[in-house]
């Protein structure tokens, strides 16, 4: 993990700031995916992908930036941190109500249907999701909820 990295994992893990990336980082990200401002064109290497859900409440297309892990059966999972806040993201609440969603992982897209991982899933992937980013431990401490995993199949 880079000088980058690092410092962004240890900022993603204290109090104010951990709500102040949940507002920023993900418009960022998206706004800047494809230019040469993106994070995997500044040397991040983390495992990004962009993820389409369909709004609940509104029927709109939304586009996330999720980091991503593969499970075992070889289908990307993702997990609904919210940094760790007191909400499930709204992404993940989509989801629940529209499982079939659009995932894009290095400029590819698929159509996919997401599900809930097991508890034995999520127990095997969180290992892998704590590899690359140590804020997410921190978030399973402070979130007053489950923390919801989902396998895009």
């Amino acid at each position: 993990m880079g000088m980058y990295q690092r410092a962004l994992a240890r900022l993603s893990t204290m109090g104010g700031l951990r709500w102040a990336l949940s507002k920023v980082l993900s418009p960022l990200d998206t706004r800047l995916k494809g230019t040469r401002f993106a994070p995997s064109t500044l040397g991040v290497d983390f495992p990004l992908c962009f993820l389409t859900t369909t709004g609940r409440k509104s029927g709109a297309k939304r586009t996330v930036p999720l980091f991503f892990v593969t499970a075992p059966n070889g289908s990307p999972a993702v997990v609904a941190t919210n940094f760790g806040q007191e909400n499930h993201p709204a992404w993940a609440l989509n989801l629940d109500a529209h499982p079939n969603a659009t995932l894009e992982i290095d400029g590819l897209s698929r159509s996919v249907v997401a599900r809930r991982a097991s508890n034995d899933e999520a127990s095997a992937l969180w290992p892998l999701f704590d590899g690359f980013w140590p804020g997410y431990e921190e978030y399973r401490k402070l979130a007053p909820r489950d923390i919801r995993v989902f396998v895009l199949e």
